[in-house]
């Protein structure tokens, strides 16, 4: 009985998702954020259900807003709804890849995939936190797992749940549901069934957008973003632009990738990739092309953007990538183990995949713990001073409040004074306008930030040494300050 259970395809999923449950609910409190979104997430959700399911940003999308939304509207907290919703996404997204990789390599590649899965640190932080990529990953497994059953209706729907959680995900969806449905008879009716939910989910956000912001391109602001950062880089000459782009695509794949899953888990996906050239149709094909695409997208926006290889953006959109790509990983790792086996014996081949696999979890395990350090030296004093701001300050006193701290405020509806450093004019001077302005709004406290985009540098950077400052009458007295992100927090003199 014992032994039945052990070898079962069940066990491996429900062992995994148990832990890895357990484990991110003890992440969440000790974990304060991938960033800024995180947190202006909180905000958005808010907002939507403050329209009534009315409004929805467009370079978001509606997915992951409009379900926690309605969480929150059952909790009446939007914290538990954000954290909540992302938690189960990530649960399904990782049950999912355990049972795929059972399904194609058996119970054992669903024990290895399922352990990696439960410690891999973008899926773990982030499903810990309130961001939108574990909830599309959980759509993305879930056309996968709707295919491998030739399930092509199913599929299309979890596409289009992919789709409004992440519009990029349509760009690798669309190309591999019509792929696996042309594999079989019936091709035409099996295209149509699929194409038609993901086809509808875009129509009708092409044309929300349209009514509510103006464009049926609901992609634009997003994909300029990324353009113009390329465009506009350091690059003197287009040949410089294009070897710069090279140069971040391939350290994407060739680094970050393997630093990421494990660089045996990595080298299992290229054996897995090379052996599945000759593989007919099946969800191994099907899952081998949408890892590939995906990685395709994502070392192409290196490629564009060219962010540094180290930004944190790129673990963000990783996240969505990892439980297609380990399941196929672990499923090539198993299959050279079994090679290794007529010349190593089976003892040594093994032996080397466990050393192997503890190589991945020691790797894994620093830096989830190196990200949640950062999160807390970086993102927990910028929530506690949202705290001490609720609890100290009226809510009739004018802020000048940005970032995660407008943002934790905003998770819920407030009647509180706050405006941004884009709604503060620029001044040519040595700061009496700012000044004045401060006097003319009343402004009690502001917080001021080193990063250039939060434009308070350029609205005001003769605040950047802290202390006290005075013009035109006003004196700004530092209160607080944290130097590692570097922001500052001034009390304004009555």
């Amino acid at each position: 009985m014992l032994k039945r259970w052990t070898h079962s395809h069940q066990l491996p999923v429900i062992l995994a998702v148990i832990v890895a449950g357990m484990w991110r609910l003890w992440l969440m409190p000790r974990y304060a954020g991938w960033e800024e979104s995180d947190y202006g997430n909180l905000a958005m959700i808010q907002g939507v259900l403050d329209s009534g399911f009315q409004h929805f940003d467009m370079n978001h999308m509606p997915g992951y807003y409009g379900i926690a939304a309605l969480v929150h509207a059952l909790v009446d907290d939007a914290v538990i709804a954000g954290r909540g919703v992302s938690w189960l996404g990530g649960l399904t997204a990782l049950g999912l890849a355990t049972a795929l990789a059972t399904r194609m390599g058996g119970a054992r590649a669903g024990w290895v995939t399922g352990a990696l899965l439960v410690i891999q640190p973008e899926l773990a932080l982030y499903s810990s936190s309130s961001l939108r990529e574990p909830l599309a990953a959980a759509f993305i497994l879930g056309a996968l797992s709707s295919m491998s059953r030739e399930r092509m209706g199913w599929a299309g729907f979890c596409a289009a749940g992919a789709f409004l959680v992440r519009f990029d995900s349509a760009l690798v969806l669309l190309p591999v549901l019509a792929i696996h449905a042309l594999g079989r008879e019936g091709a035409r009716n099996r295209l149509f069934r699929s194409w038609i939910p993901l086809g509808v989910a875009i129509f009708l956000w092409a044309l929300y957008c349209r009514v509510d912001h103006g464009t049926w391109a609901f992609w634009s602001h997003s994909v300029s973003v990324n353009v113009e950062t390329g465009m506009g880089g350091e690059a003197e000459a287009p040949s410089e632009w294009w070897w710069n782009g090279v140069e971040v695509s391939a350290a994407l794949l060739s680094w970050l990738l393997p630093w990421r899953i494990g660089w045996a888990v990595w080298m299992g996906f290229i054996w897995c990739m090379i052996r599945s050239v000759s593989v007919g149709h099946g969800i191994r094909r099907t899952m081998v092309l949408q890892g590939m695409l995906m990685l395709g997208l994502w070392s192409g926006i290196g490629f564009v953007g060219q962010h540094a290889p180290s930004h944190n953006l790129y673990w963000k959109w990783l996240c969505p990538i990892v439980p297609v790509v380990v399941p196929l990983a672990v499923v090539g790792l198993w299959e050279a183990v079994d090679r290794a086996e007529r010349w190593m014996g089976g003892t040594g081949a093994r032996a080397l995949l466990g050393v192997a696999i503890v190589q991945v979890a020691v790797s894994n395990a620093r830096e989830t713990e190196r990200q949640r350090a950062l999160s807390e030296s970086w993102y927990r004093p910028q929530l506690e001073l949202a705290q001490w701001i609720e609890a100290e300050i009226g809510v009739d006193e004018a802020l000048v409040l940005d970032n995660i701290p407008a943002c934790w405020i905003r998770r819920r509806a407030t009647e509180r004074q706050m405006v941004s450093w884009f709604d503060i004019p620029v001044h040519e001077d040595e700061g009496s306008g700012f000044a004045q302005w401060l006097r003319e709004n009343d402004v009690r406290w502001v917080l001021w930030y080193r990063e250039d985009w939060t434009q308070a540098p350029r609205v005001a950077p003769f605040l950047s040494e802290g202390g006290r400052w005075s013009s035109n009458g006003v004196t700004l007295n530092e209160r607080r300050r944290e130097d590692g992100y570097g922001w500052i927090w001034y009390e304004v003199e009555p």
